[in-house]
């Protein structure tokens, strides 16, 4: 048999039984695609990302009046829901239905906005699965849209399936498929192995049923949600070498971007500010390292980098979004008792013991306005932080909210004329803590985008 080198190479067929080598030169190699590529294909459009105050999760429409499943733990509390089907296309969201014990809620949504919506199937047979099939899920991990991972049934449990899918953060209240492309559960939890990935705990979709029906019931007494469009999160990325060479050229002045208002300490938070914050250590070490290389002129000038492979992850992930996220976090203070305690003992030379410590206030929401018209946030959101000390100087155990914010790039401009932000307390929902922000710290946030805008509009993007 002749070979010819300079000829095309022979043609493989991938399929489920074996590989057949054709000598045909003529024959191009060709992918096979089997149901699982083409059910995902499918059934991604299904699955959308659920977004509340306490964080984002997967869900997915069963229903075409606009019902989507999910987690109940997904939304919690929060009383701002919304859906996103794409990078563009994000509404508000009710919830009609939950139950926190079998951890499932049912939202209500307008498709109209989004007419690629597809009903994923649900599946009604029994047994919904058997053990050692194989199935998959679509979730949204780290912030990725539309990732499938699949593996096998472990085992069939009354009310749960264990599989050895993986759930990552993000994943939760997502679809789990059988072989047959049916939703036989919702992906809710992980419990992590010693060397291995662990296994996933799946809601039997059986088990939903109830809190189905019942918000099938009250759909039809409940108003359609709007089909306003709300905003998304840019999908052009932040230019990576503009953050590498700010830092390094310049040292970061932090004052602009901190301030107090009320009982609150506010952190405005940008590309440029997070990367200096979370690359300032490995800065630092290369810093030094330059200047004891510096001193020898036979040393290897280049040759390290401290945290390389953690920095181009957070890179490949998105991790600098361009983006401006605003966090208003809850001070926290002496208690009287606790001041008139100590302060009485001090009078009298006795040492008055640790001071007990309670948060000033508890966020309740934000308002930022450019000018007189406030700025909708891209995500409006919470997240619960704990503090528990106990020492020779303080004592505290309290728990609150801490609001983060995310806004458009454009947000805070020196075109506003001036740039105001409210923060509510849950005490006072309805009477705010008001500032007008200083110039330096609108003129620092703008020029922190600067680079963004510039690289976008020599893209031919409009801003």
């Amino acid at each position: 048999m002749e070979i010819n080198v300079g000829g095309k190479p022979p043609s493989i067929e991938l399929s489920n039984d074996n590989a057949l080598v054709t000598d045909s030169l003529s024959v191009q190699p060709t992918r096979k695609i089997d149901d699982l590529t083409s059910m995902f294909q499918k059934y991604q459009r299904s699955v959308v990302t659920v977004w509340s105050e306490i964080g984002s999760g997967t869900g997915f429409i069963v229903d075409t009046a606009g019902l989507v499943m999910t987690n109940h733990h997904v939304v919690g509390p929060s009383e701002l829901i919304s859906i996103q089907f794409d990078s563009k296309t994000k509404v508000a969201a009710k919830v009609l239905a939950f139950d926190p014990e079998r951890d499932v809620a049912v939202l209500y949504v307008n498709l109209s906005v989004y007419p690629d919506a597809l009903t994923a199937p649900i599946a009604k047979e029994n047994p919904v699965a058997v053990e050692g099939e194989r199935v998959f899920s679509i979730g949204n991990p780290l912030g990725l849209k539309k990732i499938i991972t699949s593996g096998i049934v472990s085992k069939v449990e009354e009310r749960a399936i264990i599989s050895d899918v993986n759930i990552n953060h993000g994943n939760s209240g997502g679809p789990l498929f059988n072989s047959l492309g049916q939703v036989i559960g919702i992906t809710t939890f992980l419990v992590p192995g010693g060397n291995g990935p662990g296994v996933s705990g799946v809601v039997r979709i059986d088990q939903t049923f109830p809190t189905l029906e019942q918000a099938r019931k009250k759909m039809r007494d409940a108003s359609a949600p709007d089909a306003r469009l709300l905003p998304v999160e840019p999908t052009d990325p932040y230019p990576l070498e503009a953050l590498k060479e700010t830092i390094r050229s310049t040292k970061l002045d932090r004052k602009p971007y901190i301030f107090t208002m009320g009982g609150f300490d506010v952190a405005l938070g940008t590309p440029i500010l997070k990367y200096e914050l979370q690359e300032e250590v490995g800065l630092a070490a290369e810093k030094e390292r330059g200047k004891r290389t510096k001193k020898r002129n036979e040393a290897v000038q280049n040759t390290f980098e401290p945290l390389q492979e953690l920095r181009e992850w957070a890179e490949y992930a998105g991790e600098y979004k361009p983006v401006l996220f605003v966090q208003a976090a809850p001070q926290l203070r002496e208690t009287f008792m606790s001041a008139l305690g100590r302060g009485m003992a001090a009078s009298g030379g006795i040492y008055g013991g640790p001071a007990h410590l309670k948060f000033k206030t508890d966020f309740y929401r934000m308002k930022l306005f450019c000018g007189d018209k406030e700025v909708e946030a891209i995500q409006p959101g919470k997240a619960a932080t704990v503090a528990n000390a106990h020492n020779a100087f303080v004592n505290v155990t309290d728990a609150t909210y801490v609001g983060i914010y995310s806004y458009p790039p454009d947000a805070i401009s020196p075109s506003c004329g001036k740039v105001t932000l409210q923060l509510y307390s849950e005490k006072q929902p309805d009477k705010p803590e008001s500032k007008d922000l200083d110039q330096k710290t609108v003129d620092r946030v703008w020029n922190d985008f600067r680079p963004y805008f510039t690289a976008r509009d020599n893209t031919g993007n409009s801003r």
